[in-house]
Formats: structure tokens, sequence, C-alpha cells
């Protein structure tokens, strides 16, 4: 089982993972002639427990069991790493079916082990995630494999703004809360800890508070969590106050923990180097910010809106707005940093 606890849990799971893939390696000398060789993680999903795999290739695998009827849309999109389904027979036991993720570049083999790792915590905390939450996981970690990755608009920018100012504020009551910023890495929501989740949503616009919600999963409650949902508006600005998204990793950069972890979001994001584009240029004032918690009066499309809980086949990019001035404002912003922060 996955065990939080910090930098050190991390690089623990990070070297178990090598050292199972290197164990592969060993048994492949052994058995030529395997397709493909596996090990269990001690990991467990609805359908079982995750497996490593080694291919005939040499190439590193994470199998992660899916139901017959779970949709998956192969992904061959980037060059180092690629999504596919594949069913498997271990043992004298019936096939079982696996979403694939496969490394397919020798020099990022250390980078896929972070996104396994990655993957494999958000796995072992939400057991039962349905198997799209792999695609986004790999869609955020897309540039590290050779994909491609969206422009920096002053939306998209805004946005960045807002989570960072969140994350300036976790870091203000723990160093280590860098590990609860998980957007960059595919999680649903912005932020994720064991007992809340912050979804963060940031708007340009001056004359209303419209929110625009990505899949059925953003504002899905994670089990055994509250989820609040934290909004801002803020406004371009040239005021001595105002603060561009590279002042803001400034002023978090000294308080983090582990500056790997921060560097890992980062380059998930595609965040270019300082000086280039307009994330040097653009800066922010924030002009307003409510947080809400998203409850069951709260207006939301989740899985559980539809027939049986699940969204149905072929349903696919679910994105709806939800206008906040139809709902009260009425979370505590420092109750809800503070024990998020304190959630170590």
């Amino acid at each position: 089982m996955i065990e939080s606890g910090g930098t050190s849990a991390s690089a623990r799971l990070h070297s178990m993972l090598e050292q199972m893939w290197m164990r592969l390696d060993q048994e492949a000398i052994r058995q030529p002639d395997a397709r493909m060789l596996s090990a269990e993680l001690q990991i467990p999903t609805v359908q079982g427990l995750l497996r490593l795999g080694r291919s005939a290739e040499g190439r590193r695998h994470l199998l992660v069991p899916i139901a017959p009827e779970d949709q998956l849309d192969d992904d061959r999109r980037s060059a180092g790493v690629h999504l596919v389904t594949r069913s498997l027979l271990l043992g004298d036991e019936l096939p079982v079916r696996y979403a694939d993720l496969s490394c397919r570049r020798a020099d990022l083999q250390t980078t896929f082990t972070s996104l396994v790792a990655e993957l494999c915590v958000q796995i072992a905390a939400e057991p039962e995630g349905r198997p799209a939450r792999i695609a986004r996981t790999l869609n955020a970690w897309r540039l590290l494999f050779g994909g491609t990755t969206e422009r920096w608009t002053l939306p998209r920018l805004a946005g960045l703004f807002a989570e960072l100012v969140v994350l300036e504020a976790l870091l203000d009551r723990e160093p280590g809360a860098i590990r609860h910023w998980l957007g960059p890495l595919g999680c649903p929501q912005d932020f994720r800890g064991s007992k809340s989740a912050i979804e963060v949503k940031a708007t340009t616009a001056a004359d209303n508070r419209v929110v625009r919600i990505h899949g059925a999963d953003q504002l899905e409650t994670p089990p055994g969590t509250a989820l609040f949902l934290a909004w801002f508006r803020v406004a371009k600005s040239s005021a001595p106050d105002a603060r561009s998204v590279f002042d803001v990793l400034e002023a978090c950069s000294p308080r983090v923990e582990d500056l790997e972890e921060l560097e890992t979001r980062l380059r998930a994001l595609g965040l270019p180097s300082e000086g280039e584009g307009p994330a040097s240029d653009i800066r922010f004032v924030t002009i307003e910010q409510r947080w809400y918690e998203v409850g069951d009066q709260f207006p939301r499309i989740t899985p559980g809106s539809f027939l049986g809980g699940v969204v149905p086949v072929g349903a696919m990019d679910l994105e709806y707005s939800i206008d906040l001035d139809t709902v009260p404002a009425h979370a505590d912003r420092e109750r809800v940093i503070t024990e998020l922060g304190a959630d170590i």
C-alpha cells in the first residue's frame, strides 16, 4: 500500500518502482521468449491489483485493471508514452483487461517512473476512480514525453495566477503542502488532501461570476473529503502591487520543502522560462475572491447525475457553466486553507 509521509515517501516509491523494473529486466534474461513479464503492485483497485510490466522489447509498462465495459480510447499522440488497452492471461485465470501505459523511449524511463509514481498515489487514494483519469494525467504530463502544450493565453495565465495564490497561502502554513497541488499532474481538482480538496477558478471578466467546469468529475467530491471551489476575479494591471505568475512563484519557492516537486509541476504545465512570452510580462491584481463548499445543493453535473451513477458510454468532453451568483459564498477561506495545509 502507498503511504503518505512527505518527500521521503515519494522517493521510496520511486526507488521501489525502479527496483521492480530492474528485477523484471533480470527475469527477461532467464525468459527471453516472454512477450510480457509483470509483477504485482500492492495497490488495489475495484478490478484488482496494479501491475508493472516489461515487454520483450524492454519497454516499461504500468498495467491498471479495468472492467470490460470501461471506455478508454487509445492514445499514441506522444512520442514517449502510449496508452492502450490490452488483455493479459495470468496463470490459469481468465484474461484480465488492463489500461496499459508504456514508455516508448529508453531516455525517458526515469521521467516515466515519476509519472507512474504519481498515478500510483492517485489510484491508492481513490481506487474506484475511472480509467479516464489515467488519460487526464497522461495529458498533463504530455510535454515531458514529446507532445504539445496549450498556448499561454490571458485566461490561462489568470487561472494559474489564482492557483499560485492559493498555493502561496498553503505554503505559509506548511512547506510540504506543495504535494497537495495536483492539478498540473492530472488530478480533477487543483488541490487534493486526504480530508479536503480545492478547485480554483479565475476570471478576468468585470461583469459576471460564471465559471466553466471541465468534465463530470471536476466537481465530484472525492470520497471521504469535503470539496471547495475558490473563485477569483483578477485584472491585468501595472499597479505597484500587481504580480506576474513568476512573481508569485518567486514568493513560493523559498517556502517549498522540495523544489523538485514544484519543478515537476511546472514542467507538466509547460510553463516557459522566465522572460519568455506573456507569463513574464502580464501582471495581475486580485479584485475579488469567493469561496464555496460544493455540497448537495451546489449546482453541478457529476457521474451521480446520470442513471446508475455512471456517465453514459459515448458522452465525451462534457463541459458546462455555473452562475455563482445563484449560490451563496459561505466557505471560510482561512479554515479551508488551514485544514488543507495541516493535512500532511
